[in-house]
């Protein structure tokens, strides 16, 4: 029984098909499938139900996953260990963010990292559509700053921390509402006006069933960017992070279209986010228990 069978065994829970094994791992299917029969082989019973279109686990299959699932956290945490015990403080800490969170709240601890560790290359990149989270999981950085909701744990084994809430304004220029009465706006007023909105998240999210969202016409952009560019230039409304729009609030660039009722109660939070699979390094560390101590 070899670690990478378990490991075809893992992505074949995670997506469903063998291809998907496959494209994951970098390895032919037929490769993939010969694997996963000398898994089954070496089980002594059958992990797979083959009646189906695709493989799908057994009963004894499923339980047999679960515990396949552990071993494979103890040899990336005892892999993680030995790298920490070989080089001791890490040579490079990757840090990512959600361009919908701001960054500066990294930076105190990030100015720590440097006194302590100065020989500690700190590497901090931005991304949308939560991609943030799946290079956690991926093993492509060791911290992010993301929203934050309990359902992105099926995406991976995380740990988090809070930071701060996570605000949603309904925002456009104050040129689009011309001949409207701004303090009675109702949702069918907004029927006739373009919606700016992001596409679908990576992590799966589908924004439709968190708002509610009435317009004929729609522009999807890929990032919360390039939204608060287009509605500066009136391009339509939308719904965005405060953080994005705040300076341009105060100036009235933008304004809030304050409707009873109109998004759907969603608690969102920004948590510092990693991976519960590896074992930290000490500048990880560093930061992960500044951010511990403010909670």
């Amino acid at each position: 029984m070899k670690l990478n069978q378990l490991e075809m065994l893992l992505h074949l829970a995670d997506t469903g098909s063998v291809q998907g094994v496959a494209e994951r791992m970098h390895r032919t299917q037929a490769a993939v499938s010969m694997g996963l029969k000398h898994l089954e082989e070496d089980a002594g019973f059958e992990l797979f139900d083959r009646s189906g279109y695709r493989l799908t686990l057994t009963a004894r299959g499923r339980q047999f996953l679960r515990q396949a699932r552990e071993v494979i956290r103890q040899q990336q945490r005892l892999q993680s260990l030995a790298q920490q015990l070989q080089t001791g403080a890490e040579p490079q800490l990757r840090i990512a963010y959600d361009y919908t969170c701001a960054p500066s709240a990294l930076f105190p601890a990030m100015r720590e990292v440097q006194t302590q560790y100065p020989a500690t290359e700190l590497l901090l990149s931005g991304d949308s559509q939560l991609r943030v989270l799946r290079k956690i999981s991926n093993g492509e950085a060791e911290l992010a700053l993301s929203p934050w909701l309990p359902i992105f744990r099926q995406h991976g084994d995380f740990e988090t921390i809070r930071v701060r809430p996570f605000e949603l304004l309904v925002v456009c220029a104050p040129e689009l509402l011309a001949g409207l009465d701004r303090h009675q706006l109702q949702r069918h007023d907004l029927l006739e006006l373009p919606m700016l909105i992001p596409q679908n998240q990576d992590v799966g999210i589908d924004l439709d069933s968190i708002i509610r969202m009435p317009s004929k016409q729609r522009i999807r952009v890929n990032d919360s960017i390039t939204q608060r560019e287009l509605l500066l230039a009136g391009m339509g409304w939308g719904i965005i992070p405060g953080d994005l729009v705040g300076d341009a609030l105060q100036r009235k660039a933008l304004q809030r279209i304050d409707i009873p009722g109109f998004i759907n109660n969603v608690n969102l939070e920004v948590h510092l986010v990693r991976s519960a699979e590896r074992i930290a390094g000490p500048a990880e560390e560093l930061i992960w228990r500044s951010f511990a101590a403010s909670v």
